[in-house]
Order: C-alpha cells, then sequence, then structure tokens
C-alpha cells in the first residue's frame, strides 16, 4: 500500500542511469589505461573516483527534476 507503481520506475530508472554512468566511464577509463598493474591502480581509482562524482551529480539532477514534477 505504500509503495506506488510510479516510486518503483522512478527506483529502476535512477539504477539504469547510475549503471550506465559507471560502465560507460569505467569503459573509457579502461581503454586509456596503460601498460603494467600500477596503471591499472591508478585507472581503477580514478574510475571509481569519476563514478562516484557522476552519481551524486546525476542524483541531485533527479532530485531536480522530480521535485518539480
Amino acid at each position: 500500500k505504500v509503495l506506488t507503481l510510479n516510486d518503483f520506475i522512478l527506483c529502476l530508472s535512477k539504477s539504469l542511469v547510475f549503471s550506465w554512468l559507471i560502465v560507460s566511464i569505467a569503459c573509457f577509463k579502461g581503454f586509456k589505461v596503460g601498460k603494467g598493474s600500477e596503471a591499472v591502480g591508478l585507472a581503477t581509482t580514478s574510475s571509481v573516483v569519476t563514478s562516484l562524482f557522476a552519481i551524486i551529480i546525476a542524483d541531485c539532477l533527479f532530485s531536480l527534476i522530480f521535485y518539480f514534477i
């Protein structure tokens, strides 16, 4: 009774956008990685930090959009 279909669709759409952001950023950083384990570690760290920042920005945009709807 508490969870409506609109809430369920909202949660699914947000999770799809967040997963798309993570995958696209990780692939982009992965294609640009150099040789060696140090380069892989730096690319992984950069990918995680960039993904977290992108998720925070996307969540803020979702909040603004759904606040005014």
